[in-house]
């Protein structure tokens, strides 16, 4: 009886000390849902596949237009996991001088304001925990680095050489150096990094650069 009880209170204890360990998400969805456009809403026809995964989500060729809702943030703070759209600020020419940024871009909050993020082999961390969703990691369309090896260059799959697949290893094994977002600034990402233009190349998005929330697609 003891035994079980030292047991049960180890395994809860354990559970706890992982879940302090990490930042999870249970509200945010893979995909967008289907919303219906109401006042005031504005639809937008998005061609970048930043924020593509391995079923296109937020992709309008595929799917249709955006609905974004200009004044959710007048009134409600901003959140991880929400996608925004926003006025893309300038990139540094000098170090991107073949890339031409869309005026209006989408991406995924992944750090707020006052909190400290950083990435480690491909990992995303935040306050020093481990950022425990699906899109808190190194990405290819959906795919995770041993997914993504055990399937490129097979029939129906994407061909990748040996260089290719060196710059992908690297790639899922990226880092950033630790920083602090400072106040009315985001840190954001794409779900395909290596596609999306974001705060890897801009840096941190000013909260008044924000045009507003995506709430999905429109309903037709």
């Amino acid at each position: 009886m003891w035994l079980k009880m030292i047991f049960s209170v180890f395994f809860i204890l354990l559970i706890v000390g992982c879940e302090e360990q990490n930042i999870t998400d249970h509200s945010t969805q893979e995909s967008p849902a289907i919303v219906e456009k109401i006042q005031d809403s504005i639809l937008v026809q998005n061609n970048n596949d930043g924020m593509s995964r391995r079923n296109l989500e937020y992709d309008s060729q595929e799917k249709g237009k955006l609905v974004v809702d200009p004044n959710y943030f007048i009134q409600n703070e901003f959140k991880r996991g929400e996608v925004v759209y926003y006025k893309t600020p300038a990139i540094d020419k000098s170090k991107y001088p073949r890339l031409n940024p869309p005026e209006q871009n989408i991406s995924r909050v992944i750090a707020l304001a006052g909190e400290v993020v950083q990435i480690k082999k491909g990992q995303i961390f935040v306050n020093e925990k481990k950022l425990n969703t699906f899109y808190g990691k190194a990405l290819s369309w959906g795919q995770d680095e041993e997914e993504y090896f055990k399937t490129v260059n097979q029939p129906g799959a994407a061909e990748c050489n040996e260089s290719c697949q060196k710059t992908m290893k690297d790639y899922f094994n990226m880092d950033m150096e630790k920083f602090k977002v400072p106040d009315s600034h985001l840190f954001v990402m794409g779900d395909t990094w290596w596609r999306s233009i974001d705060s890897q190349i801009y840096g941190l998005l000013p909260f008044g650069n924000v045009i507003g929330k995506v709430q999905g697609y429109e309903k037709k």
